[in-house]
């Protein structure tokens, strides 16, 4: 057997899959060592997520061999993966909210049937705790412990399961600047006690803070490798897309306009169908105006979702006033949001931004079906949705050989713009972005940028939310904090800090609003 401080604890040769005519992954070769960072780069469909299936048993690589610690293994399901010790920490979790966190680490395939798997896990996770730091609270229900606690459960049940090859999958995500630093550092320390540790990551900032190795993929192939210390922010960045992308010009100074969304002394519920429950917004007071971004920063869970649905119509408010374009919105429903000059880009794409088994065409004019010249005496005319539909792929450089295939074969990024599209083409007052870059590579994130920045230099009101401060930071007029419901603050741009707003969305300072 070869030695294993000389072997890779993971090594590809010659890895291809192929789906069909397309070639997902082609001839990759990938070593990932122990005791070291290795970064995984590459566009939106450029073959990670099928490198890392076959990596963790959900895929079969129809050329090329996968070797850990010098044994060539072929895993049928990732539960073998699991037992071999390859786990994968991915951006949605897979834990269940209503069982405590000692109970989730203990729902796993026993090996021993009739072994105490309660036990056996409690006293894993406190030789878990001694060793790396990673403290659990065993009998706390998982949906009350933050997003940043549930990422840390995540890793103790694979370190549980007895993973010492662990992926990450966008970590950062959902985490505030403070836990992604935590985060970083148990990184880190575990590479240092000899795991070998993949980021899949868009954001070269945390690449540049972590990382020790890169590999880049592109259209399925390697396309470069090395030290992290050895090449520039903008040379990967080449890589991953084949040429260099254009630099954002700077956030141009507006005078904002009239009042387009105003929001006065809202609170909501936790529970919609129990105005009793907890609340989930207090007291919330916000403006936002014609020809400004303002943008809400807080960690995942702090009354987004929740603002976002009573703005809406979804969710009921049990007090407050909501005003859109200067007048009283009220009986409010989604139709009448949209009717009265909304529009929303919503954080979950796949499950509520489109319909993956209906054509790209359908998907992109769905706003609009119901108007002429789509649509007569309501009746639709096909033929002029579909040309609709390709003056709008051409304007937002939507990547597909026809209107008719079905939006769920599309890229990420692909089908981000064509939700863009759908939602710009009305001319929207207001937009509400959440998340809007959300899984999205170096390229879409910057065009998605710039259709923002281009709505709001027309006079568009932007509504952003994003758990990404660096992207709150570089598009927003006015930030407002949001932490436990409430505003903790709002700061004008020329004013925020990294430093200022993560000590806000922690609450550790109050700041006047402006």
């Amino acid at each position: 057997m070869a030695n294993r401080a000389q072997t890779p604890a993971l090594r590809l040769s010659g890895v291809t899959k192929r789906f069909g005519a397309f070639t997902a992954n082609e001839r990759v070769d990938l070593d990932i060592n122990r005791g070291e960072i290795h970064a995984l780069l590459g566009e939106n469909g450029a073959g990670k997520t099928t490198l890392m299936r076959i990596v963790t048993g959900l895929y079969q690589p129809d050329e090329g061999e996968v070797r850990m610690d010098g044994e060539t293994i072929r895993f049928r399901k990732p539960e073998h993966a699991l037992r071999a010790g390859i786990g994968m920490v991915h951006q949605h979790f897979t834990l269940v909210p209503t069982l405590t966190e000692l109970q989730n680490l203990a729902m796993r395939p026993a090996r021993i049937p009739w072994s105490n798997a309660t036990a056996d896990v409690r006293r894993r996770s406190e030789e878990i705790a001694a060793t790396t730091g990673l403290r659990i609270n065993p009998d706390r229900m998982v949906a009350d412990a933050s997003i940043g606690e549930r990422q840390r459960l995540e890793i103790v049940k694979l370190l549980c399961r007895g993973a010492r090859i662990l992926i990450f999958d966008e970590p950062s995500a959902a985490l505030s600047p403070g836990e992604w630093d935590e985060l970083a550092a148990l990184m880190r320390r575990l590479a240092a006690e000899g795991h070998a540790i993949v980021l899949i990551s868009h954001k070269l900032t945390e690449v540049f803070a972590v990382a020790d190795r890169y590999t880049v993929l592109r259209a399925g192939a390697v396309v470069g490798t090395g030290l992290v210390t050895e090449v520039t922010p903008d040379e990967l960045v080449t890589m991953m897309v084949g040429g260099p992308v254009m630099e954002r010009p700077a956030r141009a100074h507006v005078n904002p306009g009239r009042p387009v969304l105003t929001v006065r002394g809202l609170g909501v519920a936790r529970d919609p169908l129990d105005p009793k429950s907890p609340p989930a917004l207090s007291g919330i007071d916000l403006q936002v105006r014609a020809g400004e971004i303002l943008g809400i920063a807080g960690v995942a869970g702090s009354g987004q979702n929740e603002l976002v649905e009573a703005v809406m119509g979804i969710r009921p408010a049990l007090r407050g006033r909501i005003e859109l374009d200067g007048k009283p919105f009220e009986d409010r429903t989604p139709r009448r949001f949209y009717q009265s000059g909304g529009a929303l880009i919503p954080e979950d794409r796949h499950h509520v931004a489109i319909v993956s088994g209906m054509t790209l065409w359908e998907n992109i004019t769905m706003r609009a079906l119901r108007r002429p010249p789509l649509s007569r005496r309501g009746i639709l005319n096909p033929s002029a949705a579909r040309g609709e539909a390709r003056r709008l792929m051409a304007e937002f450089d939507i990547r597909a050989d026809t209107e008719k295939i079905p939006i769920g074969r599309l890229s990420g990024g692909n089908q981000q713009k064509a939700v863009l599209a759908r939602e710009f083409s009305g001319h929207p007052a207001l937009l509400i972005a959440v998340q809007p870059v959300r899984g999205l590579d170096v390229r879409a994130t910057d065009f998605v940028y710039r259709q923002l920045s281009e709505h709001r230099a027309r006079g568009g009101a932007i509504l952003l939310i994003s758990m990404d401060l660096d992207e709150i930071l570089a598009l927003s007029d006015r930030i407002a904090v949001l932490a436990h419901g409430r505003i903790q603050g709002v700061v004008e741009a020329e004013d925020a800090t990294r430093t200022r707003i993560g000590a806000l969305m922690t609450s550790a300072e109050e700041a006047p609003c402006s």
